[in-house]
């Protein structure tokens, strides 16, 4: 009988975990210049989303999100989540017509060419940049300035008051060049009412940067419905990484790109299948300290972070969502709780790659142990 355990026990494989990073930069330039916010896929179904008081000043005073179901991110997204993540604030008219192979036309009218300009209080106009006091306006068909206007009707939005189709950009140069940011207020519009803002590669917007440790990884194959899916995990957060999922689990699998052999056969849990603690300081706890599973990326301000839903075995296919969060100083990050639909991956068309800067993955490796 004791040999026989003996045996027995020999041919039964202690199981213990190791952590495998990948450290490869593979450029991502040419592939993330295909992507800009009016790129982005349609919202399949409507979504609203609050945003927590902790972490409404650092979105701009926002308060909400609302996206109806076939609405692009360009059209509902507001200025304060791209800001955030990409600094787009830090742009102006001018260089957003530059870099989109544009350029602002002196002759076209304000409602033309900053149209957004409507939509703000005359007063958060003249706070952007005191020289607009001087621009001339029209205003119930009377010639006048600006700042005339502002000691009765400076709270009114400028669009009710002022007839901008009136004022060309060469009465007014400046216009041009006060950077986005100045505006109070455009952080609650979307991104489709500043001119080519759309059409601006995020590889060109001031935020983005890329940093070492990228890796790319491409869809092999989906399953679903599985249970206790640990090995080869990937996904997670920055105090869950490599999370596994119990039961009900959805999930890719991953290979990379380039290289990184030990990668091939990485599994991202789907967010649908799995929630984990993020966030950090005193912002960990906005949206319950919760967000859902996924792979971050360090190509923004803020950072990004991919998450995978809408897995489908039959059809091979599944939705990437891009998920943003907020930061400020001394108070952390928010965890990635708000997200928007990126693209669709399938296992046939699986061209696009996922980037990320937190390539680890939960090996489970069995050894034979002698005895």
């Amino acid at each position: 009988m004791n040999k026989f355990v003996g045996l027995t026990l020999a041919l039964i494989s202690p199981l213990f975990a190791v952590s495998v990073r990948a450290e490869t930069l593979v450029p991502l330039n040419n592939v993330l210049a295909k992507t800009s916010i009016g790129s982005m896929a349609k919202f399949t179904q409507g979504m609203t989303s609050k945003i927590p008081p902790q972490a409404q000043s650092i979105f701009g005073g926002l308060t909400s999100i609302n996206c109806a179901k076939g609405a692009s991110p360009a059209s509902c997204i507001p200025m304060a989540i791209w800001n955030t993540t990409f600094n787009t604030g830090q742009l102006t008219t001018a260089e957003i017509a530059q870099k989109t192979g544009h350029s602002v036309d002196p002759n076209s009218s304000l409602a033309t060419a900053t149209p957004w300009l409507s939509q703000l209080k005359i007063s958060d106009a003249l706070a952007a940049n005191p020289a607009m006091a001087t621009m001339p306006v029209t205003a119930n068909g009377v010639r006048t300035t600006l700042g005339s206007l502002a000691s009765s009707q400076g709270g009114k939005i400028l669009g009710k008051v002022v007839d901008l189709r009136q004022t060309q950009v060469a009465q007014f140069p400046q216009i041009q060049n006060i950077k986005l940011s100045q505006f109070n207020g455009l952080s609650k519009l979307p991104a489709n009412v500043i001119p080519n803002l759309s059409q601006l590669p995020i590889t060109e917007m001031p935020g983005f940067s890329l940093s070492g440790g990228i890796a790319l990884m491409k869809l092999d194959v989906i399953r679903t419905k599985e249970r206790k899916i640990h090995h080869m995990v990937m996904s997670g957060s920055n105090r869950q990484p490599n999370a596994k999922c119990d039961s009900n689990c959805d999930y890719a699998e991953f290979h990379p790109w380039v290289g990184m052999p030990y990668l091939r056969g990485a599994r991202i849990i789907s967010g649908d299948s799995l929630s984990v603690q993020g966030g950090e300081g005193l912002l960990a706890m906005v949206n319950g300290g919760m967000e859902p599973t996924g792979v971050e990326a360090n190509i923004g301000a803020g950072g990004v972070k991919f998450v995978i839903r809408n897995l489908n075995a039959k059809t091979g296919s599944a939705t990437v969502n891009i998920n943003f969060r907020g930061c400020g100083w001394l108070v952390g990050c928010t965890p990635y709780f708000f997200g928007i639909p990126l693209f669709t991956i399938s296992e046939r068309n699986n061209w696009f790659p996922l980037p990320t800067t937190s390539a680890s993955v939960y090996r489970v490796v069995k050894l034979k142990k002698p005895f």
